[in-house]
């Protein structure tokens, strides 16, 4: 199962704007160009962040983004909540009337299962714990020396 780039780069949008220390908007470009996002692809994922109420947008000369709420407050589900919906495996968990076999099929509540586990899951993971850990790998990286 993939995760959807709209969840992945949701979040890696929420973690970097967590480390950012002062509460000044950060622009969508910056925010592109530091998490290798297209930012046509951003400024969407953007406006769904902002009508969920994850992050306030402004526009102009010093507009951009920045967390709506703390960082510890905001889980992963919520992201997903916010610009997916959805993290099914399979497509007949959302879509039962797509498959003839939905009625009958001892697979459905297997796969509704594993998606509810998994949401479940990314409740309990908040978008701080990652930018601690984000901050952590990145600080300890070794220093390369060009000879």
């Amino acid at each position: 199962m993939l995760v959807p780039m709209k969840v992945d780069y949701g979040v890696r949008t929420l973690v970097y704007l967590a480390q950012q220390e002062n509460s000044e908007f950060t622009s969508t470009s910056e925010i592109a160009r530091a998490q290798h996002i297209p930012e046509p692809f951003l400024l969407r994922i953007c406006s769904e962040l902002q009508k969920s109420g994850l992050i306030e947008s402004r526009r102009g000369p010093q507009g951009g983004h920045k967390l709506a709420k703390s960082a510890e407050s905001i889980s992963v589900r919520d992201v997903v909540n916010s610009v997916d919906y959805s993290l099914a495996p399979v497509d007949c968990v959302e879509e039962p009337d797509g498959c003839r076999l939905s009625g009958a099929c001892s697979q459905r509540e297997l796969w509704s299962d594993v998606e509810m586990m998994l949401l479940e899951h990314l409740s309990k993971v908040r978008i701080s714990e990652l930018k601690n850990q984000q901050v952590l790998m990145t600080s300890s990286a070794p220093i390369r020396v060009n000879f």
